[in-house]
């Protein structure tokens, strides 16, 4: 018997009613479906490096965790408001790191068939120029290891 298809829906916390309605409209009902956020570490590592920059201000203690903790309870809200979004059954997944690359890794390593991402909201999109997309859109759909379907925010 051959295995279902499987959707990789990459979610940031910035998609809009309209991106899920989309999604719901455009996912045959018949794919799996995995819902994946991405923490970007790079904020994280950026605050550790204000301190390294300020001799005499040494780094908190406890502050690696307490930043760790309030990732992971955004993330978790992330995929919770994901899960009641997309109206169907899905699974859910969390990465870290930067997240162009680790969706396209996540695509290549679960054999997705589809990835699904959002465009930069807000942008104009008839200008005649690349900005449309974000720099993650913009990876996925370049590097991708299957079709991309990218969803207008």
């Amino acid at each position: 018997m051959a295995e279902q298809a499987l959707a990789l829906v990459a979610v940031a916390g910035a998609e809009t009613e309209q991106f899920w309605e989309r999604v719901r409209l455009l996912l045959p009902p018949g794919i799996r479906v995995e819902l994946y956020h991405v923490v970007d570490e790079a904020p994280a590592w950026e605050l550790g490096m204000q301190f390294a920059r300020r001799p005499g201000h040494p780094r908190p203690p406890g502050l690696d965790a307490r930043v760790r903790e309030a990732e992971t309870r955004g993330s978790d809200a992330i995929l919770a408001g994901a899960r009641t979004a997309i109206g169907r059954s899905a699974t859910e997944a969390l990465g870290r790191g930067r997240p162009e690359r680790e969706i396209v890794s996540r695509a290549a390593n679960v054999g997705a068939s589809l990835v699904v991402v959002g465009a930069r909201p807000g942008e104009d999109r008839t200008a005649p120029e690349p900005h449309s997309l974000g720099h993650v859109s913009r990876f996925v759909v370049d590097h991708a290891p299957c079709p991309v379907l990218l969803v207008r925010l």
